[in-house]
């Protein structure tokens, strides 16, 4: 086991463990970060652990939060039990597993460690459809054991409801947030010096996407939209940031489409709020999501947005307020919405003011708050079961 960084913590303080399996890439893992940098560390100690490498993202974690990477290969049959040594030796009240693949382990580590409380936490399907009869087992064994869930969104909760088997009263909805002030620099300066080192003309309309390059992502959905939008006669540009097992077959479908000059690919990059301020245009092309950190960052950057109709998308972009909300799957729907809105510079300046602010009220500051009183009642005892869950943040504006 490789522990990244090991601060002088006195061990009489409980912990919460933040089980992942890395702190490599996604929204999950970047919202974990963002999150342990704003919590309080003077009643509750926050101890990452990774199932396999630690990531890139352990060197972002605040010097008071110790990462263990347990450094496991393929399958294993001891990295619960070596989950629950880490859970054991800092003392922990809560085993907060964030993701699906971590719910075995957590679940074994949860049997071996007397008093701490299991937390699964839920974001979505990285295959998108329904879950699988492995997770379903799992979230039943977590339940025997008293363990309680978290979600990020209205579709999740519903999915953990009708598919997992999971009682409502288990369930408790965090919703993700924003920190607005990253993203304030979105005027022509930024927008100019980003453009220049991509290589984009200044007039040009660039159409954009952040995210994993994953089949539920649908990318090549939106490689094949602005083919279509190009081949109308529109001057318009693409921007993918990300990166993930489809990039080789994306760059040969560009290249086949006669867009290679037109589509810049710049692979994961930390600086997201300079490149959301080159485009004109924001697309959440999903076949299935919890809640998008991607698109409330757009939001929060003042871009109007596209996004299917999966997962909250339309909670969160209602339709022809801050954006378009279309069907999923469909190259003619999105085509179609994209050429629109790139046609109205008016229209996307409108939505795009509005889309900053209906992000201000998803303040990454409440999703902090929201988790500080979640453990603290964890650890108190007083999460008392409730017949129907409980919104820790805001209530939401009809969509």
């Amino acid at each position: 086991m490789k522990i990244i960084h090991n601060p002088p913590v006195g061990n009489k303080i409980p912990s919460v463990v933040h089980v992942v399996h890395s702190l490599s890439g996604g929204g999950t893992e970047r919202t974990l970060v963002g999150l342990l940098k704003g919590l309080d560390p003077t009643d509750l100690r926050h101890v990452v652990v990774t199932l396999r490498e630690a990531g890139e993202g352990a060197a972002r974690l605040p010097d008071h939060v110790p990462c263990h990477a347990l450094e496991v290969r393929g399958r294993s049959r001891t990295a619960g039990i070596r989950l629950a040594r880490v859970a054991r030796s800092c003392r922990a009240a809560v085993i907060h597993a964030r993701n699906t693949s971590c719910w075995n382990d957590a679940v074994v580590a949860r049997w071996l460690t007397p008093g701490a409380k299991l937390v699964l936490g839920f974001h979505g399907l990285q295959h998108g459809g329904s879950f699988e009869v492995a997770q379903r087992r799992a979230a039943r064994r977590a339940s025997r054991v008293g363990a309680r869930f978290t979600t990020v969104s209205e579709a999740t909760r519903r999915q953990l409801i009708t598919e997992a088997g999971v009682a409502p009263e288990r369930i408790e909805l965090l919703r993700n947030g924003v920190n607005l002030d990253l993203f304030r620099e979105t005027g022509n300066a930024a927008r100019g010096r980003t453009r220049a080192s991509l290589g984009f003309p200044d007039s040009a309309l660039v159409v954009g996407i952040v995210g994993s390059l994953t089949p539920v992502k649908q990318p090549s959905l939106l490689i094949e939209a602005v083919a279509r939008i190009v081949g109308s006669g529109n001057d318009v540009y693409l921007l993918i940031v990300g990166d993930g097992p489809l990039r080789t077959g994306l760059v040969q479908q560009v290249r086949q489409a006669a867009l290679t000059r037109r589509v810049v690919f710049t692979g994961r990059r930390e600086d997201v709020p300079a490149l959301l301020a080159a485009m004109d245009l924001y697309v959440c092309c999903s076949r299935s999501e919890g809640m998008s950190n991607a698109l409330l960052e757009a939001m929060a950057a003042g871009l109007p947005v596209v996004a299917t109709d999966v997962g909250d998308n339309a909670r969160v972009v209602r339709d022809g307020c801050e954006g378009k909300i279309i069907e999923s799957r469909s190259v003619t729907a999105l085509a179609d919405a994209m050429e629109g809105l790139l046609r109205a510079p008016a229209r996307r300046q409108e939505l795009g003011a509005a889309a900053r602010a209906r992000a201000a009220e998803y303040d990454f500051a409440d999703t902090v708050s929201a988790y500080e009183t979640y453990y603290r009642n964890l650890v108190a005892g007083r999460a008392a079961l409730r017949a129907h869950p409980r919104h820790v943040a805001p209530p939401m504006s009809s969509p």
